[in-house]
């Protein structure tokens, strides 16, 4: 994770009490690594915890493993779906994904709820994005958020946290995240190419604008 490091020690200090805020929603503009920081928090947390810098856990770790396999029984990710008809995104975060609903192929967050966590003390649930819920939707994990089970995790990502309802946000402590500077926009850029010029990596800082 570059950059943000301010985020990443308020959501590690929050497990230092004894009731961490189960409930966390992560805003600002796309492109800023809010995804990339809750999954990469959902491991953190999944993996018990330990000691390291930000959420530096050894890729190898059975947590780790697991979450980028798609295969960890205490955690999962929302997100529009495609649809079986027209193979392209819906639109937007269906009621069928939070509960079960007859012939549907859909595994609902609310069978995850339901049971406990099993390879860890706690479950994660990433929204993305929350934005994407619809009105019946969103009340729906409205009354997760009000009473949640022991030992979750909701992560709920946002671009625009002013479409959501007032009760999901007053239920959230709220991360922001602010635009990369310069430097670490530039950082990530070395990370995911090689063979840029001074040239071509200043232009492209400067189109990124931070995201």
């Amino acid at each position: 994770m570059i950059g943000h490091a301010g985020n990443i020690d308020a959501l590690k200090a929050s497990f230092e009490t004894d009731r961490p805020h189960h409930a966390w929603l992560l805003t600002g503009p796309k492109g800023l690594g809010k995804a990339l920081f809750a999954r990469l928090a959902a491991v953190w947390v999944l993996a018990g915890r330990p000691i390291v810098p930000g959420f530096d856990i050894d890729p190898d770790t059975p947590a780790a493993r697991f979450v980028a396999a798609g295969s960890h029984i205490d955690f999962k990710v929302i997100e529009r779906l495609e649809s079986p008809t027209t193979g392209k995104l819906r639109g937007e975060i269906t009621i069928e994904q939070l509960v079960r609903r007859p012939n549907s192929a859909v595994t609902p967050l609310s069978d995850l709820l339901q049971s406990t966590p099993a390879l860890s003390d706690y479950r994660v649930i990433i929204i993305d994005a929350a934005d994407d819920m619809n009105r019946s939707v969103a009340n729906a994990l409205l009354k997760n958020l009000e009473e949640p089970s022991p030992g979750t995790l909701f992560l709920l990502i946002s671009h625009t946290p002013g479409r959501l309802l007032p009760t999901i946000r007053s239920r959230c402590r709220t991360l922001r995240f602010q635009r990369l500077s310069d430097a670490e926009v530039a950082a990530v850029l070395d990370g995911q190419t090689t063979g840029l010029d001074d040239e071509d990596r200043a232009t492209l800082v400067r189109i990124a604008r931070g995201a």
